[in-house]
């Protein structure tokens, strides 16, 4: 037993930490908040590219008719997620779209009849747990369509199959350390028995006797929403981490509940464990459940331009603006919209872009969240940023490297081990965009690497 832990029923009363990260003011206005039904949409607009892999390639044509839950796109080879239909309805077209990211990819647009008619490809596992084979289970997982639904959207059903004679345990994130966002936080209160039923059968997957549910510190009401439904010696307990930023970040979540650094090129599997996040958890639920797969997701639609910011249980697909007048409209002039959190989110261009697997949240922000400054970034090499960082780097040096274009010197500073969290921007008192120079210089250092390869070198 650790030091200082004292043990209740199922429940491990520890709270553990990571160095660097940052408090960051919570605005978690929803965290009351219900989850509601989102009200349908007329159209929505499916991504063929919501995960890490290959475009998938679509089933459907202009003009088909196709039904809640049926198989539009799947994946020709190669790691990736097939993409289901989120509502019953007819395909308007199949078009070419632009990414928030710059990248192209293509849209299924299907106009919704509003009458949820189910397809009968839906259809439960039809056996019990303790009768499934580990590939039974993934395949399952495989056909849902299940992405991670934390951030990274990566194939839920590989993490599955990677994992299997290498990891020990299963650590399930419910950490939701961004500002605003409370999704996760209310999937854990209203369906705590999902996810931890979600935890189960992955766990019989992988082939792992132990689950740590991780939950941050102060979320005391999760704790004991789960620990309801735990049973004394099963294998699933709860976990307390620190409540700050970045916990919900997993190399952060081995690091403080393992005491095992993550290093460049290292996943949690090298260190004995696989990460996956409560929602996540809850999708596998319901394909193994129900058959159902994944078709919505919960979005926390908040910022001080919206009127009445809810969390709604969404189709895939539904455009941003919709979930907006879903909450009442604007109230301020909006400067920026978000998907996802403030801090890891990516900035929209296009206010009718659509909810994919990952998008936990849409945020409207007005220039009262605007950080810019009149007079030019500075560096005062205060070392903030260091002390901030939750990967031990030296971000001011690899920034300066960055701006000078000198790539050998910001790979040999541990450019790649960055993940993007934004802790170096947000302490920085110069107003130096410090992240976002060590993620061009990171992206620039992965394409070199890209084009060694592809030369032959």
């Amino acid at each position: 037993m650790d030091a200082g832990s004292i043990i209740i029923g199922s429940v491990k009363k520890l709270t553990k930490s990571f160095k660097g990260g940052v408090r960051l003011i919570e605005h978690k206005y929803t965290k009351n908040s219900p989850i509601e039904r989102c009200p349908d949409p007329d159209t929505v607009s499916i991504s063929l590219t919501q995960h890490i892999g290959v475009m998938c390639r679509p089933t459907v044509k202009a003009g088909d008719r196709v039904l809640e839950g049926q198989l539009i796109g799947e994946i020709p080879g190669g790691l990736g997620c097939p993409v289901h239909a989120s509502v019953s309805g007819t395909v308007l077209r199949i078009e070419e779209v632009t990414t928030a990211a710059g990248g192209t990819s293509y849209n299924i647009v299907i106009e919704n009849d509003k009458q949820h008619c189910i397809s009968p490809e839906v259809q439960t596992f039809g056996k019990k747990l303790s009768e499934a084979g580990s590939d039974e289970i993934i395949a399952a997982v495989r056909r849902a369509g299940i992405a991670g639904m934390g951030g990274t959207a990566f194939p839920t059903h590989a993490k599955l199959s990677a994992s299997r004679g290498k990891a020990d345990r299963i650590i399930v994130n419910c950490c939701e350390s961004e500002p605003f966002v409370c999704a996760n936080h209310r999937i854990i209160l209203e369906y705590p028995e999902e996810v931890i039923a979600g935890a189960k059968i992955m766990a019989a997957a992988v082939g792992v006797r132990e689950v740590w549910l991780a939950v941050e510190s102060d979320r005391r009401d999760e704790a004991a929403r789960l620990s309801r439904h735990l049973q004394n010696g099963g294998i699933v307990s709860v976990r307390k981490i620190s409540s700050k930023y970045p916990s919900g970040s997993e190399k952060q979540l081995v690091s403080a509940l393992m005491g095992v650094e993550i290093g460049e090129g290292k996943t949690p599997i090298d260190a004995g464990c696989v990460v996956f996040n409560s929602e996540t958890c809850m999708a596998v639920y319901e394909a193994f459940a129900k058959g159902l797969p994944l078709i919505g997701r919960v979005v926390t639609v908040d910022g001080d331009c919206v009127a009445q910011p809810k969390n709604l249980l969404v189709p895939i697909g539904t455009s941003m603006s919709h979930l907006i007048d879903c909450c009442g409209g604007l109230c301020n002039e909006p400067k920026k919209i978000i998907a996802g959190g403030p801090m890891m989110g990516t900035a929209q261009w296009d206010p009718d872009a659509p909810v994919t697997k990952n998008t936990s949240a849409v945020l409207v922000l007005s220039k009262f969240f605007d950080r810019e400054s009149k007079l030019p970034p500075v560096c005062i090499r205060c070392g903030r940023c260091v002390r901030a960082c939750p990967m031990k780097l030296m971000p001011l040096k690899i920034a300066a490297y960055s701006d000078r274009g000198q790539l050998d010197k910001c790979e040999s500073f541990g450019a790649l081990s960055c993940i993007e969290c934004g802790c170096c921007t947000y302490v920085c008192p110069g107003g130096v965009p410090v992240a976002q120079t060590v993620a061009r210089a990171k992206s620039a250092i992965i394409a070199k690497r890209r084009r060694a390869v592809s030369q032959g070198k």
